[in-house]
């Protein structure tokens, strides 16, 4: 459960092609894989689109491989390359990759496109082998669709007792990002106007987006059993798809910690966001949280997740003026749910997962990215309680 693979630079294995192949040594290789099945009892499509009441396997299926090298002792080069879907086509991205310099024992410091130090598992969110869900609670995980960013961090550790203390401040940027953006009501939008391009209700809104003049920092505290992280970021928003926002503030903290104790197992996380200006319009303030709590049972791992979205002290309309009329602030979503699991170990590095999730979006849409129509066709409404199941298999190589 506590597995974090070694992870590795595209840079490494242009140097093994070229004359620099002597200079590279300890060149590892290491992949995972999940393929998995989702439905849901709505028709009415969940988050990114690719959960519905048909049968889908493009939601949690990808495919991992990492490379890593060592340049000498003091130098390593680390990457990943990443095939997912979306949209039901499957692309091939390099996900992130940089250049790591071990300055002594407690300093290192690390530049080029770096994993995002969001939330406990950011640095093998994609491996889920490495955790007992399907996938993470969307409650929280959909909160900062910053995945990586390009930039510099450190990693700065020292021993506090018998715990092992990370502090991680890092500054960059991060571009070509792309995020669902909440829903807005027509009227909305009609006051918006075409400026704005967004997606008339009921349908799904990819937005690219980027974060500017980023800083921030990560710590971390670990047991034998235990381990706390806390984070907190501040950066500037600007939407080329919403045209009007442009270098709008952002903030962003968290605080988790996990557990494996013996036989018991748990995580639960906690996060608020706050957005000025007309950024707000698609990001609005929101918090959430969830709670996992799981028992091996030899093979055997069965859990369960609370977990909630909620508004956080969203402002008051006006966030901001469009040639001179005034614009509305976004709508922060709203829902929790019960999510019931099982993993099953395959073997050594292998895993068999089931879901049963309940969602309650009584107070709104929440993640859902549509309505559902009444028989008549004239009539739009929120899903309320909805079922989603799933299956899975993780394996990692």
């Amino acid at each position: 459960m506590n597995l974090r693979l070694s992870v590795s630079a595209l840079a490494a294995a242009i140097c093994v092609a070229g004359p620099a192949q002597a200079a590279v040594e300890n060149i590892n290789f290491n992949g995972f894989l999940t393929v998995g099945a989702t439905v849901s009892d709505t028709e009415v499509p969940y988050f990114n689109g690719n959960i519905t009441d048909d049968v889908g396997f493009e939601q949690d299926s990808r495919v991992g491989l990492q490379i890593s090298a060592d340049i000498n002792p003091k130098i390593g080069v680390t990457a990943q390359l990443l095939g997912r879907a979306r949209d039901q086509d499957y692309d091939a991205v390099f996900d992130w990759g940089f250049v790591s310099y071990m300055a002594s024992d407690a300093v290192t410091i690390r530049g080029g496109k770096l994993k995002f130090p969001t939330y406990l598992i950011s640095d093998y969110f994609e491996v889920g082998y490495a955790y007992p869900w399907i996938r993470p609670p969307q409650e929280v995980y959909y909160s900062n669709p910053l995945t990586t960013i390009s930039g510099v961090d450190l990693l700065l550790r020292a021993q506090v007792g018998n715990a092992d203390l990370l502090v991680q401040p890092y500054i960059g940027t991060s571009r070509g990002q792309q995020t669902l953006v909440p829903q807005f009501a027509q009227e909305v939008n009609q006051a918006a106007g075409d400026a704005f391009g967004l997606a008339a209700p009921g349908e799904i809104d990819f937005v690219n987006f980027e974060a500017e003049n980023l800083v921030g920092i990560n710590t971390s505290l670990t047991w034998s059993a235990v381990s706390i992280r806390a984070g907190a970021l501040q950066t500037d928003v600007k939407a080329k798809d919403i045209g009007v926002i442009d270098a709008d503030e952002a903030k962003f903290w968290s605080v988790g910690a996990t557990l494996d104790w013996q036989n018991v197992v748990g995580y639960t996380e906690y996060f608020e966001r706050e957005i000025d200006g007309l950024a707000n319009l698609g990001f609005p303030n929101q918090k959430g949280w969830y709670a996992t709590l799981g028992y091996r049972m030899g093979k055997f791992l069965p859990h369960i997740t609370y977990a909630k979205l909620e508004d956080n002290d969203n402002p008051d309309d006006p966030c901001g003026t469009l040639g001179g009329n005034p614009v509305p602030c976004g709508e922060p979503l709203e829902q929790d749910s019960i999510t019931l699991g099982m993993r099953y170990e395959l073997g050594s590095g292998a895993a068999l997962k089931f879901e049963a999730q309940q969602m309650n979006t009584e107070n709104g849409r929440g993640l859902f990215t549509g309505y559902e129509v009444s028989p008549t066709g004239n009539v739009k409404t929120d899903p309320d309680e909805v079922m989603i199941y799933s299956i899975a298999v993780d394996v990692v190589f």
